[in-house]
């Protein structure tokens, strides 16, 4: 709790939010957008890996030529006699980082009345208009152009390492080849604000938004929610507005979701959801309304 006199004369009265942040979902001018890592370095059901080095080296021609599909489909219906398979494509990539050992893409969700677009909106409907959202895996596709073999230092098996590829697509699956690679996201908080530090954080609400810290108090402090006294998320809101009166983070989206994931050990999804209840709460109570 926020009472202590000597404390409040010693931190700053406002924390300064560039853009306060929403978590989902996550439209830019009205358009939809996905986010998601598609790729890291860790062995996959094949038992290979692909190296990250090799979809870098393909970035541009995946940006250029790629598409975003369901299962693949747009890439087997050719070979395996799918019927109308292009109707299948849902979106394009508009962005690619390597980060962390991690290939993460940016995707723009198709709209209108085509085929292609009804596919689209099934996935954006199923993630932003249902509980829980449908969750969906990204697959990466094309061609392998090469390979090498090492050993596992662990178990001394020989692995398939893919070293160059042609990357021109990436599939929304329900069982990924990839076992660690999370879930695809309509906000690039969670995994995505450590990881994608160049992409768009979130939907501005407000641009410049201040607050006067030192007015509030503890948990009321960010919004009038009925909250259970043990709620770890209580704790975990208290502790943050104490962090961020004295600096011990940056009042940015993406270095609050860190700090969440360090401090408290929670998952991404976790550290997205309290973040995003977090800047919700403190929003309403700038407002002067109830958090609905």
């Amino acid at each position: 709790m926020f009472t202590d006199a000597a404390l409040l004369a010693a931190v700053p009265d406002v924390i300064q939010f560039g853009a306060l942040l929403k978590a989902t979902p996550a439209e830019e001018g009205g358009e939809r957008f996905l986010y998601f890592e598609a790729s890291n370095e860790d062995l996959d059901h094949q038992n290979e890996i692909v190296a990250q080095q090799a979809l870098l080296e393909s970035r541009d021609y995946f940006l250029r030529h790629g598409n975003i599909d369901l299962s693949h489909y747009t890439l087997l219906g050719p070979k395996s006699g799918i019927a109308n398979f292009m109707e299948y494509e849902i979106g394009k990539p508009v962005e690619v980082r390597i980060a962390g050992g991690g290939t993460f893409v940016k995707a723009q969700l198709y709209q209108g009345d085509s085929a292609m677009a009804r596919n689209a909106n099934l996935v954006w409907d199923s993630l932003t208009k249902q509980t829980p959202p449908a969750r969906w895996y990204p697959s990466v596709g094309g061609a392998v152009l090469s390979k090498a073999v090492k050993l596992n230092p662990d178990t001394g098996d020989k692995i398939a390492v893919v070293d160059r590829v042609r990357w021109n697509n990436v599939a929304l699956d329900r069982c990924p080849v990839s076992r660690t690679v999370g879930e695809i996201s309509t906000a690039p908080l969670g995994v995505f604000a450590k990881s994608l530090g160049g992409f768009v954080l979130a939907k501005a609400l407000e641009a410049g938004y201040g607050t006067d810290v030192a007015t509030l108090t503890g948990g009321a402090a960010l919004g009038r929610q009925s909250l259970d006294t043990d709620s770890p998320y209580r704790t975990f809101r208290d502790q943050l507005a104490q962090a961020l009166r004295l600096k011990q983070v940056r009042a940015r989206g993406r270095d609050i979701s860190l700090w969440a994931i360090n401090q408290f050990g929670l998952r991404p999804d976790q550290a997205a959801a309290w973040v995003e209840r977090f800047l919700h709460d403190l929003s309403a109570d700038r407002r002067g309304g109830n958090p609905p």
